[in-house]
């Protein structure tokens, strides 16, 4: 999941916050790539150890929320990977 911010009729979206969680686990490493579109995939966000909220379910986020992080155009994705696990969980910035 991403929190991003755009201004009406603008291109650019301002990701604030990324968030990761994942159930049937203990514990996890995560991360946030970014593909812009027509690029490549890049890391936006360090490995990160995810924390146990209850039972299995873990998670962990990135930023601080608000208009206060990277900003990238339209149509760029995002995704959550967790270490050991293929599939992602992906946003587009619409």
């Amino acid at each position: 999941m991403a929190h991003y911010w755009y201004k009406r009729g603008s291109t650019a979206r301002g990701v604030g916050w990324v968030y990761a969680s994942r159930e049937g686990v203990r514990s996890g490493t995560a991360r946030w790539l970014v593909k812009k579109p027509g690029g490549t995939w890049k890391a936006g966000g360090a490995w990160k150890r995810a924390g146990r909220v209850g039972g299995t379910f873990v998670e962990t986020s990135w930023g601080r929320d608000g208009h206060t992080g990277p900003v990238y155009p339209r149509g760029t994705r995002i995704c959550v990977q967790f270490k050991a696990l293929s599939t992602k969980a992906c946003v587009t910035l619409k």
